[in-house]
């Protein structure tokens, strides 16, 4: 028997859509980040942006050199 989606329990099939997703969770999580540890909310919402530029850089950071590493690096060593 086949029964409905049931939240929290049944994971979104989100696979072909993953990427759009990254900008609002790096957003929403600085955004939770900032407002718990700023002492002053003077430039919260341009600390809010910079956290979240620097977030999405990181992670393109990472993925560029995780594909070198295994595109570049492992392949260069598998035909060795």
């Amino acid at each position: 028997m086949h029964f409905s989606y049931r939240p929290f329990i049944d994971a979104l099939s989100m696979h072909g859509t993953w990427y759009i997703w990254i900008v609002p969770m790096a957003f929403f999580i600085a955004v939770a980040y900032k407002a718990v540890r700023s002492k002053k909310l003077d430039h919260y919402w341009r600390e809010v942006l910079v956290m979240t530029i620097q977030t999405l850089l990181g992670m393109a950071a990472l993925a560029a050199a995780l594909w070198l590493l295994a595109e570049v690096f492992v392949k260069s060593w598998m035909n060795a």
